[in-house]
């Protein structure tokens, strides 16, 4: 079932002086299903905060529509089933953790004995109990970044949108952050989020989609991107003259060679190539130090894609 559908939207931006247009979006489509982690992926500046701040009703766009849950975002409904963390999030500094918490909390009509049991369970699950009745105004941009996770959640939303949930966390906290996305899913929470950090995708994502310049230039299922099939293989070699000797005939064909004392390093992108290297390397009296296969990842692909 569609979440989430964005039709040929575009987002042209007008400045009064001078005058001139500046095109943030060219018209995209994508869907977003039902219980799917939807990973939005892109360089800094190419259209992904625009892109979730028109799916949130925050910028209206020039053209197109977006459908969330079959209905638009301006309908009440709609709103209460939605999470949204903005990519600078900021908060009253003179409030608590709590009171922050608290204070967004009362706009959903919740019970006051359900939020603040909620309130207690949102800080320990972000890390931030500890901090309960701390000003948001001391906060690290860290734990001001798991506060606003927090806030996301805090009405049981249906859908979460996320702009760069792990920015400014540190490795532990990138892992929390992960670990709630995933434990969202297994709640049957549908997530969206942008990143312009290929591992944040490659971990959690089901699906990722590909932005550049206001334009998607990729999108589908990470399964599918990402061929399990051998990219390249790399060779370490305990050398003597004859396997140089032999060896430099590969020179041409290899993706990278180098000749370092008595090892020889080389880099081939077919397994049969690589076979051969091994058996020549046996057969003259040298050693086979690593033989290391790589798969295609993400990256390739991303970097594939960036260059169009």
């Amino acid at each position: 079932m569609k979440e989430i559908e964005i039709s040929n939207v575009k987002k042209i931006y007008k400045t009064h002086f001078p005058f001139k247009t500046f095109v943030a979006l060219k018209g995209i489509s994508f869907d977003v299903y039902e219980n799917e982690i939807f990973g939005f992926l892109g360089p800094n500046g190419a259209g992904k905060s625009t892109t979730l701040k028109i799916i949130m009703g925050i910028l209206k766009p020039t053209e197109g529509y977006v459908k969330i849950l079959g209905d638009s975002i301006s309908n009440k409904s709609v709103r209460e089933k939605i999470g949204f963390l903005p990519e600078n999030p900021s908060f009253y500094p003179f409030l608590t953790a709590y009171e922050t918490l608290f204070y967004v909390g009362s706009f959903f009509n919740m019970e006051k004995n359900i939020l603040n049991d909620r309130i207690k369970t949102l800080l320990s699950l972000v890390g931030l109990e500890r901090n309960e009745n701390s000003k948001v105004g001391t906060f690290s941009k860290g734990m001001v970044q798991r506060l606003a996770v927090a806030v996301s959640l805090i009405n049981d939303p249906k859908i979460l949108i996320l702009d760069e949930p792990m920015s400014g966390l540190d490795p532990l906290g990138r892992k929390e952050i992960k670990d709630i996305i995933l434990t969202a899913k297994k709640r049957g929470k549908t997530v969206v989020f942008s990143t312009h950090i290929l591992p944040d995708i490659e971990m959690i994502a089901d699906k990722v989609c590909v932005i550049n310049r206001g334009e998607i230039v990729g999108i589908g299922n990470l399964s599918d991107i990402i061929r399990k099939e051998i990219k390249e293989i790399d060779i370490e070699i305990i050398s003597n003259e004859k396997v140089l000797e032999k060896i430099k005939n590969f020179e041409k064909i290899s993706k990278f060679f180098s000749v370092h004392e008595n090892k020889i390093y080389i880099t081939v992108e077919k397994e049969d190539l690589a076979n051969g290297i091994v058996n020549l390397v046996n057969e003259n009296g040298g050693r086979i130090v690593s033989f290391i296969p790589r798969e295609y990842s993400l990256e390739d692909y991303f970097m594939k894609l960036m260059e169009r």
